[in-house]
């Protein structure tokens, strides 16, 4: 090696070991935030924009979420990340312009291996802190790691919406890209995404803009929302897609998500509101059509609900759900032909559906048609031997047809498949009330309500049992628990009443009888039972009246009830 060469190694060596360590410590852009501090997401929102840091938001989230790591050792992987970048950049005598979209991504998704989930199915896989642990993530968790790095080297990157969709966008005023983090990084024009994606246009609308990190971290309040559905935490759903809509109030998939929400919580009202709200966003959808089909088949506006499960199906003619709802819409009006039509055209479309055939089978039974019911829940079972539901219907022909060991097996088999078929215990229930066995009849209709409290006719039909038994006091006590629920419950009232005089409770028994004539005065059995109490109390002219109003109603009266 000649002198000339070695004197320029050593230059070349002596520069680069000078240079090394100041670009180790690279200084980033987003130092001294006062997001950086922030330790509930309360407090992101009352910052200033410009003080907001996103990663510190997301991971603060992801704490809430449930992750066992401290909040700054992902930030600090992010800090690293970004510093890295900055090096490249340095190192091409590049600065933080679109230029460093190409060397994000070589470092991103080619050398670290960054990349997208085909199905956002599994809710972690939103979080900021899974996305560094398995490099893998869904469109808006990519973009915020995406947009947290841009954040650190002052890019101008923005998060961008689209109905059903979200991804960044680089934009200093001059030059404007869109970057698809589920495709690493690849540059898309804006002709793909409005031809794909179809986001409304105007001003007040919230879609295809770029956003404030505020307004991205309210994207990600819609999608944690979803989140906690899954978690049937439904409380803490609806917090979140309400703050999602404070923050972003054009969002339409938020306004479809906390209809669903509100639905779910037994809001129907509520619920067409916001379904509304999101339609007059992002124009027709079928899957909004029928959601809020959902909510008027729950308030009883039947004419509605078809109406609009029609319209869903316009839009997407494979759409089974509506299908199925327009179905029991037709069963809620009472045109049960209508509903068997409906679903014998479905299960043509789709056969392999356990479900439709379930359905199809319960609608024969209330037609009358015990044999195509049975036929109809068999091939249900076959697409899916484990449907418990179906062995239920199975159970329930064999209970309308009075053979009550048969359906006491089967509702049996149905609850080691799935102990927590409601539908099961019930029938199991009045199975064991068929067959004197009374003391399991009662723990059953126990097992009914330790799964679903509100089931009134449980209650009703334990109240029975007990008076059968003689326990007056603890039919009353299942009567008055489910008249809480039932205010104006004919049978429920003059059950309560019976209890009551068996018990010698004459005025109680009075009380009871004469609600259940102050809903339905023409009731032959309360007034008979008012004729008895008033005639042991002594009130004879007021035993004869009732007794005589029993008789007028059909109504077997003792003789000497009405005696002058």
């Amino acid at each position: 090696m000649t002198r000339a060469s070695i004197r320029k190694f050593f230059y070349i060596g002596l520069m680069a070991a000078l240079a090394a360590p100041a670009l180790s410590f690279a200084s980033l852009a987003n130092e001294d935030k006062r997001g950086l501090r922030i330790t509930a997401i309360d407090g992101v929102f009352r910052l200033p924009e410009e003080e907001v840091d996103l990663a510190t938001a997301a991971l603060v989230l992801s704490r809430e979420w449930g992750t066992d790591k401290a909040l700054f050792v992902y930030r600090r992987k992010i800090d690293e990340m970004a510093e890295e970048i900055l090096n490249r950049l340095e190192n091409k005598h590049l600065i933080a312009d679109y230029r460093a979209i190409e060397v994000i991504n070589e470092y991103l998704f080619k050398e670290l291996g960054f990349h997208s989930v085909h199905d956002a199915d599994d809710p972690d896989d939103l979080f900021l802190h899974v996305v560094l642990d398995r490099k893998r993530g869904y469109c808006l968790s990519l973009s915020m790691l995406y947009l947290s790095i841009a954040e650190r080297i002052g890019m101008p990157v923005y998060g961008v919406v689209v109905p059903g969709h979200f991804f960044v966008r680089y934009d200093d005023g001059k030059q404007r890209y869109n970057i698809e983090t589920t495709s690493g990084g690849a540059i898309v024009d804006d002709k793909h995404y409005q031809e794909e994606f179809k986001p409304p246009a105007g001003d007040r609308t919230v879609y295809f803009k770029n956003l404030t990190k505020k307004q991205s971290l309210g994207c990600f309040f819609n999608n944690l929302g979803n989140c906690y559905i899954q978690r049937e935490q439904l409380d803490t759903a609806y917090e979140y897609l309400t703050a999602a809509i404070q923050v972003n109030p054009s969002l339409g998939e938020a306004r479809t998500n906390l209809g669903n929400v509100l639905l779910r919580l037994n809001r129907p009202a509520e619920a067409v509101t916001q379904y509304e709200w999101a339609l007059s966003m992002v124009g027709p959808d079928a899957t909004t059509y029928n959601n809020m089909g959902n909510a008027y088949q729950a308030v009883g506006r039947y004419e509605q609900a078809k109406d609009l499960y029609l319209r869903a199906i316009e839009l997407k003619k494979d759409f089974f759900d509506a299908y199925r709802n327009l179905a029991g819409t037709y069963q809620s009006m009472g045109q049960l032909g209508k509903a068997i039509s409906q679903m014998e055209a479905l299960v043509i479309l789709k056969p392999q559906d356990a479900q439709n055939w379930l359905y199809m089978g319960q609608l024969y039974r209330k037609a009358g048609n015990p044999q195509l019911a049975q036929r109809a829940f068999q091939k249900a079972l076959k697409q899916n031997a484990n449907l418990a539901d179906a062995v239920t219907g199975i159970g329930n022909l064999y209970l309308d047809q009075q053979d009550y060991a048969s359906a006491l097996d089967l509702f049996r088999q149905a609850i080691t498949m799935q102990p927590k078929n409601v539908e099961a215990w019930f029938g199991r229930a009045v199975a064991l009330h068929y067959l004197n066995r009374t003391d399991e009849e009662i723990q059953a209709y126990q097992q009914v309500l330790a799964i679903d409290p509100a089931q009134t006719g449980a209650l009703q039909n334990m109240g029975n049992a007990y008076l059968k038994q003689k326990k007056a006091e603890s039919a009353i006590s299942c009567y008055l628990q489910a008249i809480q629920r039932e205010p104006r419950s004919e049978d429920l009232l003059y059950n309560l009443g019976v209890a009551y005089a068996g018990l010698k409770q004459y005025d109680k028994a009075v009380e009871s009888y004469k609600k259940v004539l102050s809903i339905n005065p023409d009731h032959g059995a309360a007034h008979n039972g008012l004729a008895i109490c008033y005639y042991l109390t002594d009130d004879k002219k007021a035993s004869r009246t009732h007794a005589l109003r029993a008789q007028q109603l059909g109504q077997d009266v003792q003789k000497e009830l009405l005696k002058n």
